[in-house]
């Protein structure tokens, strides 16, 4: 599955390159001084919970696990596998799963591979097939759903980086061109002031966390056509 990498500003990943049509959105968007607004609050707890909803369920061997998509810091996709119940999880890279590995769990032992967007698990005497776009399918259907300025809507799903366990959000959405668009916000990069993720109809639109809840924020500003934020495009 081929990552392109896309727009514009403050955390994106260190191998993005800002031009000068970039520098100036940004110089715009910090330039907004007026308030912030608080549209609406999830809790976290909730958010987690959801997470697994918007999992791919299996059965192999007589174990029931979940299999997903996670990033890490670097906003770069890994394969996640565990049990739907208890620890055991596993996680590898998009890219080394194309030599293929091994999860164990219990008494179960199951190899994966990748040939171009598609997924095989086998073991136990079974083989299952998916594809990692069925993989954002799963997450894109089944999270929760934040329409910004009646314009763009994100599905929003919680995030464990695989190497470094840091929580976070991931923002996901379809655009106009068919591809799936996300970004990944750090809950220590919003803890304090929140992270925009678009600039539509003259508001600023994004998110903060307070008090165990994610918070889905506005504020107004003066611009005369449509950003988004950093993401990266995932080809459907």
């Amino acid at each position: 599955m081929k990552i392109l990498l896309m727009l514009m500003m403050a955390a994106v990943p260190a191998s993005a390159e800002w031009g000068r049509s970039e520098s100036a959105a940004a110089a715009g968007l910090l330039a907004a001084r007026s308030e912030i607004s608080v549209i609406s609050a999830t809790p976290l707890l909730e958010l987690l919970a959801a997470r697994d909803k918007a999992s791919l369920p299996l059965e192999i061997g007589g174990e029931k696990l979940l299999v997903s998509v996670v990033f890490d810091a670097a906003w770069d996709a890994w394969l996640m596998i565990k049990p739907v119940s208890g620890f055991g999880a596993g996680a590898w890279k998009e890219d080394v799963l194309e030599t293929g590995v091994v999860y164990k769990y219990k008494g179960l032992e199951l190899r994966i591979t990748k040939t171009g967007d598609a997924v095989a698990i086998e073991g136990a005497g079974a083989r299952v097939e998916t594809t990692m776009t069925a993989l954002f399918d799963q997450l894109y259907n089944n999270s929760l759903k934040v329409t910004f300025g009646d314009a763009v809507t994100y599905a929003v799903f919680r995030n464990l980086e695989p190497l470094t366990e840091n929580e976070g959000t991931v923002s996901l959405r379809v655009g106009s061109d068919g591809l799936y668009y996300f970004s990944l916000t750090p809950d220590g990069q919003i803890a304090d002031y929140p992270r925009w993720l678009l600039a539509v109809n003259g508001v600023l639109y994004g998110l903060r966390i307070d008090y165990g809840s994610l918070l889905f924020v506005s504020k107004p500003i003066e611009m005369s056509r449509p950003v988004l934020l950093p993401e990266r495009a995932v080809r459907r």
